[in-house]
């Protein structure tokens, strides 16, 4: 796979001369061949056609409305992006993205030169892109995202910036050979077409080395959170004999329906006292919420799991006591688990969604909040636990500590400390303590951890 640098390189060539043979099919010929329509190759100036080096065509399929906020991940000179705003008309906007400056300043260019206002270039990777969370209705591409080193986390950034209903429509090149083995490293010229390979370093784009068979790159966008992936049919445009271009579209999972989809299938298909996050002894919480809360208080553990807190709460005398997870297989665990006179009011609802009448002294979170990965979810999460709590009421939440788990049960995380943690806090909540921990899991392996308690102003 190619570092960064050798692709700016290519592209940078490619802004700049155009018409050079560069061993791949491009241009307005190339447009047409794709199927893009004459009414969009009448709309915009001739010359930007001369920089078409699409590998399909993602607007094929695509359901691009009018007003819809599309963006193109490797714009290049920005073919796609106009193309994309003659979609949205004047009420929508369209962002490019580019790591090339060259291609940056070119698709800005040819953006002025259509005369369209709302268009925007970015010069940016594709797994940290400057976009609002959740504010884009339609993420294409067209033969940029197998060029990139971590797939994964380039389709975890278009997860993160669609709208819960968002869709994705790209176009890329798929391996098709039957061989495992035809994939070869950079340096190999070998790989590449001979009939159009000039042994370059340019032509490094010819070879299979980072590029994914269909099943392979279907199942990398599943497990970023989309359904409805499929591959809608291959292209003219190949690059070697063990490639060929595809198109593929796909539906954004809203966060919600995911999170319930995954914990339900962890707790029918694990063992619960053997996941990694379960506690033989829930006795650090225990403590914490005996600190906080008298045995007739209302308590409320969110994302409560399987966990042994509520059983060893009940031991200790708590009468008022509300479990809510998103998965209601786990919640059947533990009512089939009791045997306590007491009952708990069991609530199966997303922690994002849930709505209360009924307010609580001690909100207790052992390992929800820290799988919150964009700033919306994080500051609903907030809002419902203000709605949730009485005045003065406290809130125990935990999560994985800096320096330590990345992603838990499948699943990326975030890591939070004293500073961190103060910077996602509203003003009506006060951090009144914080300590780190050590986890012993089931395996006795040791996860760091990080306890924070607030109290509602």
């Amino acid at each position: 796979m190619a570092d960064n640098q050798q692709i700016i390189n290519l592209y940078t060539e490619l802004a700049q001369n155009p018409n050079k043979d560069f061993g791949w099919d491009k241009g307005l010929e190339n447009a047409k061949a794709h199927g893009y329509t004459q009414a969009w190759i009448d709309a915009l100036p001739l010359e930007v056609w001369e920089y078409c080096a699409a590998v399909g065509n993602p607007f094929q399929d695509a359901n691009i409305k009018e007003g819809d906020t599309v963006l193109d991940l490797g714009c290049g000179a920005g073919v796609d992006v106009l193309v994309s705003r003659l979609h949205v008309g004047v009420s929508g906007k369209v962002v490019g993205v580019d790591i090339t400056p060259k291609m940056v300043e070119k698709a800005r260019e040819h953006a002025k030169l259509a005369g369209f206002d709302n268009v925007q270039i970015l010069e940016s990777g594709f797994d940290d892109i400057g976009i609002e969370d959740e504010s884009v209705d339609v993420v294409i591409s067209n033969g940029a995202i197998n060029l990139t080193s971590c797939k994964e986390s380039v389709f975890a950034e278009i997860y993160r910036v669609l709208k819960p209903d968002g869709k994705l429509y790209f176009a890329d090149m798929i391996d098709i050979s039957i061989d495992d083995g035809a994939c070869c490293s950079v340096e190999k010229s070998t790989c590449c077409d001979s009939e159009n390979s000039n042994e370059s370093e340019e032509d490094w784009a010819n070879c299979v080395a980072g590029t994914l068979r269909q099943d392979e790159l279907i199942d990398i966008i599943e497990k970023a959170g989309f359904t409805d992936v499929a591959c809608t049919g291959l292209t003219h445009y190949t690059t070697s004999e063990a490639t060929q271009g595809a198109t593929f579209h796909a539906s954004k999972i809203p966060a919600i329906q995911r999170r319930e989809k995954h914990w339900d299938s962890i707790f029918k298909t694990k063992d619960y006292t053997q996941v990694f996050w379960h506690q033989t002894s829930p006795s650090r919480s225990l403590n914490l919420i005996q600190n906080y809360a008298k045995k007739e208080n209302a308590i409320i553990d969110v994302g409560c799991g399987a966990s042994l807190l509520v059983d060893a709460l009940l031991d200790e005398g708590y009468q008022d006591i509300t479990l809510l997870d998103t998965s209601n297989t786990c919640l059947t665990l533990v009512k089939e688990r009791l045997t306590s006179t007491v009952t708990p009011s069991y609530i199966c609802s997303d922690i994002l969604t849930f709505k209360t009448h009924k307010l609580y002294t001690l909100w207790h979170d052992r390992a929800v909040f820290h799988f919150l990965l964009t700033k919306k979810e994080r500051e609903r999460y907030f809002k419902v636990l203000e709605e949730s709590l009485i005045d003065g009421g406290f809130a125990v939440i935990s999560t994985f500590a800096p320096h330590g788990e990345l992603s838990c049960a499948g699943l990326e995380t975030r890591a939070y400390d004293k500073e961190s943690m103060l910077a996602e806090l509203p003003k009506t909540l006060q951090l009144v303590d914080y300590e780190k921990f050590t986890h012993f899991t089931p395996k006795n392996t040791e996860q760091a951890y990080s306890v924070f308690v607030m109290k509602k102003c």
